[in-house]
């Protein structure tokens, strides 16, 4: 009897044992897939980065031309050479004369994987708590006030440009009449002379409401600047926050 019941309590302990294991190592492979899918998030995320890093340098160039110009004529409206700043205007690559009175700057910087990130919840499976809080930050704080002011100076454009189409001046109209080859020539600074643009900056020179208009997007542009670098800092910080953790040199 006493060999039976040792037999039976030896059988128990190894099953015990063999539950144990099993679910030692389903645990074990629970964590390594979890451990390999948080790798491919942090991945995800650093190529992210490394793509808005070079969408970066290209905007700056840009935002910042434009914000030169605009800067230029809140402090010398009254007082320019206008036939040189026309000119100057309409040689500057990117094309800002085109920006500052007709079009906008958008800002759509390659972050799929972190949208993606944020919106299915999988921001979870990422372990390091800082990196969780610079990813929030970036996505719904920086990128949130740097998207807002956009925003605010595109509505500004179309705004300005309606103004431009219920002016109902003859004058205006001829100045503004054109071609997608004289639009093309002029972007690419190919023209004979630049008496079109010099035209239309005199006719805006002598218009209040072109005036407000250059004053409030110069306004509204210094803070799409402060959070565009805000932005970068935040992303340059989750960068070495991601390299630390995926151990990149």
């Amino acid at each position: 009897m006493n060999k039976i019941l040792a037999r039976g309590g030896v059988e128990f302990i190894a099953v015990l044992l063999g539950i144990s294991g099993s679910l030692w190592i389903d645990k074990n492979q629970e964590f390594r897939q979890k451990n390999e899918q948080e790798i491919v998030l942090l991945n995800s995320i650093y190529s992210d980065i490394n793509q808005t890093e070079m969408f970066l340098e290209s905007r700056d160039v840009a935002f910042q031309a434009d914000s030169l110009w605009m800067n230029y004529f809140a402090i010398n409206w009254e007082n320019m050479n206008i036939d040189s700043v026309a000119i100057a205007l309409s040689k500057q690559k990117p094309f800002v004369f085109n920006t500052l009175f007709f079009d906008y700057r958008e800002f759509h910087p390659p972050l799929s994987s972190i949208e993606m990130i944020m919106q299915d919840g999988s921001l979870k499976e990422i372990r390091n708590i800082e990196i969780r809080k610079k990813i929030n930050n970036l996505y719904k704080t920086d990128l949130g006030f740097v998207l807002k002011n956009v925003q605010s100076e595109i509505d500004m454009q179309i705004n300005f440009r309606n103004t431009l189409v219920n002016q109902n001046d003859k004058k205006l109209a001829r100045v503004l009449s054109t071609t997608h080859k004289e639009i093309r020539d002029r972007n690419n600074d190919n023209v004979g002379n630049y008496d079109k643009p010099i035209e239309e900056l005199k006719y805006f020179l002598t218009k209040d409401y072109v005036r407000t208009y250059i004053d409030l997007k110069n306004r509204n542009r210094f803070f799409v600047m402060f959070f565009i670098e805000n932005f970068k800092t935040t992303l340059e910080e989750l960068k070495i926050l991601i390299e630390k953790e995926l151990k990149i040199n």
